[in-house]
């Protein structure tokens, strides 16, 4: 009898078996808890996405909302019409390209009472653009309600220049920020990039963005092209 009080008595001897035992309990704690707060967590992370989805970025600051977003990332150009959205390569990727006397437009609604409207892209001389008329280069037209307020000029895809006419009620502001690099997949013609801000103040309406090339060769030869479209408004009611 004395030998079994002794034993029961005994705290001596290897942990490691309660500890096996006890991580054991816990692990199976943390599956069955996992098993019960899943489907929960996974709503809640729904509602967090679509409640984000539905919130107008400040893109431009000064509390401004958003109105048109384009990246052309899939192949998606809701809301463009012409042109064609195409893989270029390299650092271009995907594009909303302009071939050989093509054009594209997009139409900006305008919340009500809105003080302006910034419309920013990149705007890509692809390719051997080169002289093909009056102008001396492929040239590009920007325009606005089908008034030109910017025009990009480019040869061999090399440099990009800009010719902004005083158009009222509109700024333009043009900065190349790459240009006579390999930004595409051909590597035969180098590449121009510049990054476009059109404002407008105090619109009045929807504003049709255009976007119109004078080149005279084929996509494969040569291109315009549009990416990372942004347009916001700054005042009105959706502010």
């Amino acid at each position: 009898m004395s030998r079994v009080v002794t034993f029961l008595e005994d705290d001596d001897g290897a942990v490691t078996v309660d500890w096996v035992v006890l991580t054991g309990g816990i692990v199976g704690l943390g599956i069955a808890t996992l098993s019960v707060v899943s489907g929960g967590v996974e709503d809640l992370a729904g509602d967090i996405a679509a409640l984000l989805s539905d919130i107008s970025l400040d893109l431009f600051g000064n509390g401004a909302m958003s109105l048109a977003s384009s990246d052309f990332t899939g192949g998606d150009a809701v809301g463009w019409v012409g042109g064609t959205v195409m893989d270029m390569g390299g650092a271009i990727g995907e594009v909303l390209v302009l071939g050989a006397g093509e054009a594209t437009q997009f139409v900006v609604d305008v919340p009500e009472g809105a003080e302006e409207v910034i419309m920013q892209f990149d705007l890509i001389a692809g390719d051997s653009l080169d002289s093909s008329d009056a102008w001396g280069y492929d040239t590009a037209f920007i325009s606005l309600n089908g008034e030109t307020v910017a025009i990009a000029q480019a040869q061999h895809g090399s440099s990009m220049t800009f010719d902004i006419p005083q158009v009222d009620g509109s700024i333009v502001e043009a900065t190349v920020t790459v240009e006579d690099t390999h930004l595409g997949g051909n590597s035969n013609w180098t590449d121009a990039a510049a990054t476009v801000t059109v404002t407008v103040d105090e619109p009045t309406g929807p504003i049709d963005f255009g976007l119109s090339s004078n080149s005279n060769q084929g996509i494969s030869d040569e291109y315009w092209g549009i990416d990372n479209f942004e347009a916001v408004s700054t005042g009105g009611s959706g502010s």
